[in-house]
């Protein structure tokens, strides 16, 4: 037990299962810059981030998150704020701003839509 609990203070980035089933999904080039012009989201998130701009008609960007399971809520938050429901945008505009502003917890991380659908998994 007291092993177990080592484990689970170590941080997230040298836990190899972090790195396992990359999340990959493709963005517009004005929402980039709305998303990650804020530098402190990679901080506050726990995850690395990579964006590789690729030249495509429509200017998207590939971007790839690993981290812990629950950075999986990055991709919902981008999804809500390119919804054309004003509720979903702003759902996904306060959990941008959260992530802004401070680093998020594991409470922050389970009350996000997404990790709610990954707990009915």
């Amino acid at each position: 037990d007291m092993e177990r609990r080592a484990c689970s203070k170590r941080p997230w980035w040298i836990v190899s299962e972090n790195f396992y089933l990359p999340l990959v999904f493709y963005m517009e080039e004005d929402q980039e810059e709305c998303i990650f012009g804020h530098l402190c989201i990679e901080v506050h998130s726990h995850t690395f981030i990579q964006l590789q701009r690729w030249f495509t008609a429509t200017g998207q960007t590939r971007v790839i998150v690993v981290g812990l399971p629950e950075a999986r809520w990055l991709f919902d938050t981008i999804w809500s704020l390119g919804s054309w429901n004003s509720d979903q945008q702003a759902q996904g505009l306060e959990m941008l701003q959260l992530v802004w502003s401070q680093p998020l917890t594991k409470e922050d991380l389970a009350t996000t839509p997404s990790m709610q659908l990954f707990a009915r998994d």
